[in-house]
């Protein structure tokens, strides 16, 4: 009897000594790697012979399992993946590492030529910038990632149009455009939306309404073309002139002043009546009373008084982009800010308005162009014949007698072919090329 009684401690004791380097092994997580390691080695054996289809799915479950060597499983996974040609998962795995910052350069690079492959620009080009970030204390691998995203960022598309003039607009959609007898609007790919029988037109503001004459009659006119309001000169003389709707003010002249008014013509601000006026942006406008230019806030205040000798005006009928105009005062031009302060005390003999919150045209004594940065710091020097402020990251530049466009680092992205060219908006830029626009569609635009 004590005989057995021994037996069965001793059997109790290496049952609890079996638990216990159970519960080690496992707290260590030696069970997890040797069964990983086993998966893996599986998988191997079937990667060697080409038989993806059977090691793909062993990689995946020895990542089922959570250890150390998770990553480097993860990378033989992502060669099973390209050798048998899973795209999809290859670039789902990459996005995965990226948001973890394992990724490796060549990972990046090869899930971006994937994107590509299937026109998914826009994704490529997002995750190239993700890896420019999560490697960016790697120089070799951030700058090799960098001249992937400089050289496919400024693809774009050419759409010759019938139109001799076009007008830009903030998003390029439903933009006045010109047949050389009657102004219409089409859209960002040059298709007509609304009929060319307008005398002028402007832009449509954000709420959905422009301003079209047709035989002396100005109206306000709906994204249909339905009327909306007529100046018919019953109440009020006529309008000579319309500069655009601004907000929700239209910009126009009466009685040889200009000023604002309603979407029926009617006066809305009749103590404000200019010589010349800008539209409204950054929460000021510029506007001019005989010689003299000032600034005025959206409430009527004046925050520059009318001492400027002048001020420049971009695409969009503005003097203000990105918190920034450029004003002239004693002969040079100065930027400033909405409040009218100085930034910078550098002059210069020449500039060109702010287009966004990009760099800016300013030129020398000579006539030749650089650009500034928004603190008035000389970024690119004085180098072109003629120049335009940035805007979605490209700024329109003339070489000689022919425009092209350049990026931010000052290399010239799409050639120099252009007898005259506008600044990008929304990704589209309208140039000349042979006496009709062209609209200039980029495949991709940093959001």
């Amino acid at each position: 009897m004590k005989g057995q009684r021994m037996l069965l401690l001793l059997l109790f004791g290496a049952l609890l000594a079996a638990g216990w380097l159970a519960v080690v092994r496992s707290a260590s997580g030696a069970g997890i790697r040797e069964k990983q390691n086993e998966l893996v080695a599986q998988a191997d054996e079937y990667g060697k012979k080409e038989l993806y289809v059977r090691a793909v799915p062993l990689y995946e479950e020895a990542l089922t399992l959570s250890s150390s060597q998770n990553p480097s499983i993860e990378e033989k996974l992502l060669a099973a993946y390209q050798a048998y040609g899973d795209f999809s998962s290859y670039i789902r795995l990459v996005e995965k590492r990226s948001l973890e910052q394992t990724a490796r350069r060549t990972e990046y690079i090869q899930a971006a030529d994937y994107y590509m492959a299937s026109s998914k620009i826009q994704e490529a080009m997002a995750l190239i910038r993700k890896g420019m970030e999560a490697l960016k204390e790697e120089t070799e691998d951030a700058q090799a990632l960098e001249a992937y995203y400089e050289a496919y960022r400024y693809g774009y598309q050419v759409r010759e149009t019938r139109f001799t003039a076009m007008i830009p607009t903030a998003s390029n959609s439903l933009m006045p455009a010109f047949d050389g007898e009657k102004w219409g609007y089409v859209d960002e790919r040059g298709m007509g939306v609304l009929s060319f029988v307008y005398d002028s037109a402007t832009p449509f503001n954000a709420e959905g309404c422009a301003v079209v004459s047709a035989e002396g009659t100005y109206c306000t006119i709906l994204q249909n073309g339905d009327r909306y309001g007529v100046d018919d000169g019953t109440r009020y003389p006529r309008m000579t002139d319309v500069l655009t709707v601004s907000k929700t003010r239209v910009l126009g002249k009466r009685d040889g002043s200009y000023s604002y008014f309603n979407y029926d013509f009617e006066p809305i601000a009749p103590g404000h009546q200019y010589t010349q006026m800008t539209a409204n942006a950054c929460g000021v406008a510029a506007v001019k009373k005989d010689s003299g230019w000032g600034i005025i806030t959206d409430s009527g205040e004046t925050a520059v008084d009318f001492t400027l000798e002048d001020v420049a005006v971009n695409s969009l009928g503005c003097a203000f982009a990105g918190d920034r105009a450029m004003v002239k005062e004693n002969g040079s031009w100065y930027l400033i800010d909405p409040e009218g302060n100085r930034i910078g005390e550098t002059g210069f003999a020449g500039a060109k308005a702010p287009e966004s919150y990009g760099c800016i045209a300013v030129a020398d004594s000579t006539g030749q162009w650089g650009y500034i940065d928004r603190e008035g710091n000389l970024v690119i020097d004085y180098q072109y014949a003629d120049a335009l402020s940035f805007s979605d990251g490209l700024a329109a530049v003339r070489i000689v007698n022919d425009w092209g466009y350049i990026s931010e680092k000052n290399v010239l992205v799409i050639e120099d072919v252009w007898s005259e060219a506008w600044p990008f908006h929304n990704g589209v830029a309208q140039a000349d090329l042979s006496g009709n626009i062209s609209l200039i569609t980029l495949n991709y635009r940093e959001e």
